[in-house]
């Protein structure tokens, strides 16, 4: 009888101990199986949180691949075994894409180091920012370039106001439905306008994933390949850290880009992206352009005898509806300093 009167105080005390259990259970930090105590279990929780572990996946293997301890920084490494690289988990389409890079110093000539994006299809899209390497004593060229729909050769390359070997800086892709900005640091080096209207591709239908990858071009990358790698300086390294992303993402299992193209995207977009220059950022672009651009395939005209449609479009000084004498009053650089370094 006392049994039967008291069950059902007895099946609700085991009913609150099951929730704080289940509460308790879910407030933990997720762990992987294995030993070690409560420091292990804490530093397998970083590793699931860490920054390159849950954005990324390897292209290559552990000696080629390696991550700082925290997981925050990775490491690629080419020799004469392999190249590296890794890609992203996620796809997107339009939104800010940076990651901060240090690439390798000393003898570097022949070397291709990387952060893009790329769709992956037939006729792809793509987004480059490709470091080519240098002999010592000789400035890396950064080139960026864009491809749609698989149309690409539209490169350009300039040399920079800093040793990007000496520390890190921020390389930026902003890429919404009207334009596409390369930056590094706060400084615009290059836009590339949506000029459909003119019957030119442009880079808006095709989710993309994000790559980083160190590779041997050396039959292209330095003084057109006439400066071959010398395998004698390897292992080349490049470090990446500080990824950032805020973008309409793509799911790989479904594809769907509607979302991502419809007015409801516009919101994302206008706060993660740039979609104006203003009259700083206009002068910081004139003054590279000026000053640091060493190729423009959009002035050269042995491979290109016929111009560019979208070329007269793609300068700076067409949104600011005046002459900007960047020469004369751009000084958040030191005037003395070049890109000899």
């Amino acid at each position: 009888m006392l049994f039967q009167q008291g069950w059902p105080w007895l099946l609700l005390l085991a009913l609150v101990l099951a929730l704080l259990a289940v509460k308790a259970h879910c407030s933990r930090p997720e762990v992987r199986a294995g030993g070690g105590g409560a420091a292990a279990a804490a530093g397998r929780a970083k590793y699931v949180e860490s920054t390159f572990r849950r954005h990324f996946w390897s292209t290559a293997d552990a000696d080629h691949y390696k991550l700082s301890e925290d997981g925050e920084e990775a490491e690629l490494v080419l020799d004469r075994v392999a190249a590296s690289g890794f890609a992203s988990n996620t796809r997107y389409l339009f939104g800010r894409i940076s990651i901060q890079m240090k690439v390798h110093p000393g003898d570097s000539a022949g070397t291709v180091t990387t952060f893009y994006t790329s769709s992956l299809s037939g006729k792809h899209d793509e987004l480059d920012f490709e470091f080519l390497g240098n002999e010592v004593g000789k400035p890396y060229v950064l080139q960026t370039n864009v491809y749609a729909s698989g149309v690409g050769d539209r490169e350009q390359r300039i040399k920079l106001w800093f040793d990007p070997t000496a520390d890190f800086h921020t390389y930026s892709i902003h890429w919404n439905k009207k334009i596409i900005i390369f930056m590094v640091d706060e400084t615009p080096i290059r836009i590339y306008k949506n000029n459909e209207d003119l019957g030119v591709p442009y880079p808006c239908r095709q989710p993309m994933s994000v790559f980083a990858s160190m590779w041997n071009g050396e039959d292209w990358a330095t003084q057109s390949g006439a400066i071959k790698l010398n395998w004698s300086k390897s292992p080349f390294k490049a470090r990446y850290r500080h990824y950032d992303v805020e973008g309409c993402e793509v799911p790989w299992y479904k594809g769907e880009v509607t979302p991502c193209t419809s007015r409801k995207s516009d919101a994302l977009l206008k706060r993660a992206t740039i979609q104006h220059l203003n009259i700083e950022q206009l002068v910081r672009l004139q003054w590279v352009t000026e000053n640091m651009l060493v190729y423009d395939y959009c002035t050269d005209v042995y491979r290109y005898p016929k111009p560019h449609p979208e070329c007269s479009r793609n300068s700076g000084l067409q949104d600011s509806g005046q002459d900007l004498e960047a020469s004369n009053n751009f000084f958040y650089l030191d005037p003395s300093h070049t890109s000899s370094w």
